[in-house]
């Protein structure tokens, strides 16, 4: 029940933004009035759609340290944080990541990976290596296999994440002779070449799913590790939707393959190629490397 006495704020469920923000000034036996701060105007919505506020405008690392737990409070928390540059909150031990879009100065260094060594949950602020040092803490502790489960809707940053995850295994618990860790980390352009492509939400989308392994001997050393591919959009090849592409591999060997490949794979731009001309043709690179295509094709 909300307090109308004490005038607290509430959130207000709203289409375009989410959320409002906004005060009680009546309550019913089925509705609330909410004066929304932003304009002052009234709304009258169903209990369902109100949700308590904080009264303390600040954000912090574990969304369970909230006053007020709910939808409202949660995506606030995580928005106020996403504009600090702050990509990761905790929900107790689960992990919430938001894709920045651009890349975040030191935040993936030898030097962050190496301040997560050893660190409980909650020590350090929130980050994906956290997840992969605790996975890694209770498989030596319980001497069990554990998992970590990446989710999330196409753009939301899974590929990246799961990177992240195997670089600091490797970097921080490899044999540190480089061979198996350097095989382990750049297996994963190599099937994104062959299994992801562009699409209207995300130019490196996985177009399949992915189980990866990591192998430790029993001095809890990273030893080797196995992907397991499955669930690939094979109908992609044939075909595409107007501004989609087809896999990344195509269009890497249109741009770059050495003479002797082009020549006896006849290869020139992608628009030359019915299984790629009937979707978007567009190269991804910098201006650099934009003047060199530029050349080849003139």
């Amino acid at each position: 029940m909300f307090a109308l006495n004490d005038n607290k704020p509430i959130w207000v469920r709203d289409n375009e933004h989410g959320f409002l923000l906004g005060k009680i000034t009546d309550i019913g036996s089925d509705n609330v009035t909410v004066q929304l701060n932003e304009n002052r105007k009234k709304l009258v919505v169903p209990y369902d759609s109100a949700f308590q506020a904080e009264e303390y405008d600040k954000d912090v690392d574990d969304n369970c340290a909230l006053m007020y737990l709910n939808e409202a409070t949660l995506l606030n928390n995580v928005r106020r944080r996403y504009k600090k540059d702050l990509i990761y909150t905790y929900v107790a031990n689960i992990l919430i990541a938001i894709n920045p879009y651009k890349e975040l100065s030191g935040r993936y260094s030898s030097n962050a990976i190496k301040s997560y060594n050893g660190k409980s949950l909650g020590i350090m602020p929130p980050h994906v290596y956290a997840i992969g040092d605790k996975a890694y803490r209770d498989m030596r502790s319980t001497k069990q296999s554990q998992s970590i489960i990446i989710s999330g809707e196409s753009g939301a940053g899974k590929t990246e994440s799961a990177k992240y995850v195997l670089q600091y295994l490797t970097e921080s618990y490899g044999a540190h002779n480089g061979q198996i860790e350097d095989r382990i980390n750049k297996s994963n352009p190599l099937l994104e070449a062959f299994g992801n492509a562009k699409t209207t939400r995300n130019n490196n989308s996985s177009r399949f799913g992915k189980f990866i392994e990591v192998h430790f001997n029993d001095k809890h050393r990273v030893v080797g590790g196995y992907i397991s591919h499955y669930l690939l959009e094979k109908s992609r090849i044939c075909v595409q939707s107007k501004d989609e592409r087809n896999y990344h591999i195509f269009y890497r060997l249109c741009a770059g393959a050495p003479e002797s490949i082009r020549s006896a794979l006849k290869l020139g731009p992608p628009d030359n190629f019915h299984y790629l001309k009937r979707g978007c043709t567009q190269y991804f690179c910098n201006s650099q490397t934009e003047n060199k295509l530029s050349k080849k094709s003139s």
